[in-house]
């Protein structure tokens, strides 16, 4: 099993388990019932009880017994389920099976008739096995214990999160043993009894309640329980107030300058801090310009299928394709005709100067209806690439604010069909390129095809080449070294992702396929070919039995690839999981790094000329392809495996489930930059940090009056 299967069945398990516990709880609590009327009753409690408490143990003992494999698997975390979940959990579970099976079956064998009858023998020292009203005690306590334990368990899963912090635990252990102590106030503290018939009154200790016909099976302390349960009430009141006030300073709260490095020492303070809106980058002098206008709108767009729906869009679908050459200077000038949530341009994959990157919040304002702003930067990367709105962009790029933009390098032979395909899902209707049916091309027999394969939606895709073999010869806009001939293998792509694919034109049809869009089809045939019917649908099941293209051995390894020379100047840690959190303002089942929600996330601080080893962990049952704008990052290992192919480098890392990724990034770019998860929802809630070079500093808030919202 794969580790990320592993962490499923766990997580099952830990589930199972503390359901398992939870109701052994009121099974023993039920076999405790000793007026003779319910014997019957109590007997059958507890030879369920019996069987429970055993579900619960064998459910306890294999999440453990899975520990193994999760370390032979290099998990990430294997370490804290050993040094903090495995005792939290199996202690009071051994408790529990020692203390409550016995007792449970001894209940189930004898009834209620010799229970509490019998005093205690006193050469007999042993009070939890020879007393019975303390072995029902101990037992029942027990059982409770085991049951707190396993929802501590759940909640450092869910809310805690790995290596939680040393108050954090004990705030655990605190509400484990309060729940404990509330149940022994409520179940087996003595009560003041009077009996109407003979006038007894006197204190009637829990191991004589048989004795009291009519009485209930324990005595209560009101008010002691109310104060233990009061307590428990403020303890997680208090955290979740604690949480929720942290969160408000989500609307309006500023970026504040990187001033030194999480750790170290001490960090100088920043005198006069570079602000975002300075870093425009340098422009060659007397360069070429290519001007571009989009403007943003909404729209009703009728597709080829005839299918009609509401877009956001820049004018078309995907928006106008923007190109240049190597050195020209982009100038493209952003109106807001209409879009009421705002828009931006960010250049996905592209490292443009910090004032160019366009993330409401962090480096400009939203850019609101009847408002204009114009990006300009130089064209210093050949590749393929794309651009969409980072404003609210869960919506936004969801709905069509999107579009494709490739730089040619003028040194290099260009393929004489050149053909950008951006796959994207809008509102429910699968497109490959303008179209959700057949898109055809025209390619000269033996002529050279490239098509450029973009990933605008926020799930993974995959894509079917069928009709000749082909090659990948570039990821994420970087060229790949001595690419191999590729055939009956899919092309797998990240949310934000990039490959292009090269062949030579054959005498019959080359499709290309999305599992995204079932019912588009992008067709390259020779303009004098015969007439080919091509399938409305790729064959049934293709998607899930055709092997996927790993690109960590694709192509040929490069000397000098910049790794030998790489001198780490420090490392960081991003863990991606999934807890209750704040975010502005609202409880949310959220996705954090590193325990907490943007933009409570601690940012990764760094100086002009770092080279930082960067570890991506996963511990979600989703896919997380993380994005660190303005910069592109290689890839040294994937789950302790090196690259074995050309090198690897991304602007987009999709991080599967279980997955552990280290990259090495170079500190290149000053500025505050976004890194983020790139399905666009997870960013939402909450998956997205901030990369801060130290002593730049940005004038734009997460919220306020601009309403900026740079998801």
């Amino acid at each position: 099993m794969t580790t990320s299967q592993l962490l499923a069945v766990d997580l099952v398990l830990s589930v199972l388990a503390a359901g398992a516990w939870i109701t052994a709880v009121w099974l023993t609590v039920s076999s405790t019932r000793s007026t003779t009327n319910r014997a019957v009753d109590a007997s059958r409690a507890a030879g369920l009880g019996v069987l429970v408490v055993g579900v619960a143990v064998a459910l306890t003992v294999a999440r453990y017994a899975l520990l193994p494999a999760l370390v032979a698997g290099s998990w990430w975390f294997a370490s804290e389920r050993t040094t903090i979940n495995l005792p939290l959990t199996a202690i009071p579970a051994a408790w529990a099976a020692l203390a409550g099976v016995p007792y449970l079956l001894r209940r189930r064998n004898t009834g209620s008739t010799t229970e509490g009858t019998t005093p205690p023998h006193p050469a007999r020292e042993h009070p939890a096995r020879e007393h019975p009203a303390r072995a029902r005690e101990w037992a029942v306590l027990a059982v409770v214990a085991a049951a707190a334990s396993a929802v501590a368990s759940l909640a450092l899963t869910f809310i805690l999160g790995p290596f939680p912090a040393p108050w954090s635990v004990a705030v655990l252990l605190a509400l484990m043993v309060l729940t404990v102590l509330l149940a022994k106030l409520v179940l087996f503290t003595p009560r003041r009894l009077n009996r109407t018939g003979g006038g007894v009154e006197g204190d009637v200790a829990a191991g004589l309640e048989g004795r009291t016909s009519g009485a209930p099976p324990w005595g209560r302390r009101p008010t002691a329980a109310a104060a233990v349960a009061g307590l428990m009430a403020c303890t997680a009141l208090g955290s979740g107030v604690f949480a929720w006030l942290g969160s408000r300073s989500a609307d309006g709260a500023v970026i504040a300058a990187a001033v030194g490095h999480h750790e170290g020492g001490k960090a100088a303070s920043v005198a006069n801090p570079t602000p975002v809106t300075s870093l425009l980058g340098e422009s060659p002098a007397n360069p070429a310009v290519r001007r571009y206008e989009l403007t943003a709108r909404v729209e009703q767009v009728t597709l080829p299928s005839g299918q009609h729906t509401e877009a956001w869009t820049f004018g078309s679908l995907p928006g106008p394709a923007l190109e240049a050459t190597l050195g020209e200077v982009m100038e493209v000038e952003l109106k807001n005709r209409d879009v009421t949530a705002g828009v931006t341009l960010h250049w996905h994959g592209y490292d443009v100067p910090n004032a160019m990157d366009g993330v409401a919040g962090a480096t400009q304002d939203a850019v609101m209806p009847g408002q204009s702003m114009t990006y300009r930067f130089t064209a210093a990367q050949a590749g393929t690439y794309w651009y969409h709105t980072h404003q609210d962009s869960a919506e936004g790029v969801r709905k069509g604010l999107y579009g494709t933009f490739v730089v040619h390098d003028p040194t290099v032979s260009r393929a004489e069909t050149d053909i950008v395909v951006a796959g994207h899902d809008l509102s429910g209707l699968g497109l490959l390129g303008s179209s959700d049916r057949t898109s055809t091309y025209s390619a000269a027999l033996g002529s050279s095809v490239r098509m450029r394969l973009i990933n605008t939606d926020s799930l993974p895709q995959r894509y079917l080449v069928e009709g000749t073999s082909f090659k990948a010869v570039a990821v994420d806009g970087t060229e790949v070294n001595q690419p191999g001939e590729v055939s009956g293998q899919l092309v797998r792509l990240g949310a934000g992702g990039r490959v292009d694919i090269a062949f030579t034109m054959t005498d019959r049809p080359v499709t290309l396929r999305s599992d995204s869009a079932s019912s588009a089809v992008v067709v390259a045939a020779p303009p004098d070919s015969p007439d080919v019917t091509v399938p409305e649908k790729a064959p049934p099941g293709i998607f899930n039995t055709t092997p996927v293209l790993d690109l960590l051995d694709y192509g040929e390894p490069r000397a000098g690839s910049g790794l030998e020379e790489a001198t780490l100047t420090r490392e960081e840690v991003v863990v991606l999981d999934r807890q209750f959190r704040f975010v502005d303002g609202i409880p949310r089942y959220a996705f954090t790094v590193n325990g907490a929600a943007y933009p409570l996330v601690p940012s990764i601080d760094v100086a002009l000329g770092d080279t930082v080893k960067v570890t991506v962990v996963n511990r979600t049952a989703d896919p997380h392809p993380m994005h660190p704008h303005g910069h592109h990052v290689q890839v040294l290992s994937r789950n302790g495996v090196a690259p074995t192919g050309s090198p690897l480098v991304l602007d987009t890392v999709d991080v599967l489930p279980g997955e552990v990724w280290e990259l090495l990034l170079h500190a290149d770019n000053p500025g505050i930059w976004m890194d983020h998860c790139h399905n666009l929802d997870h960013a939402a809630e909450g998956m997205m940090m901030l990369l801060k070079y130290q002593g730049v500093s940005s004038p734009f808030v997460h919220g306020g009056h601009a309403g900026n919202r740079p998801e």
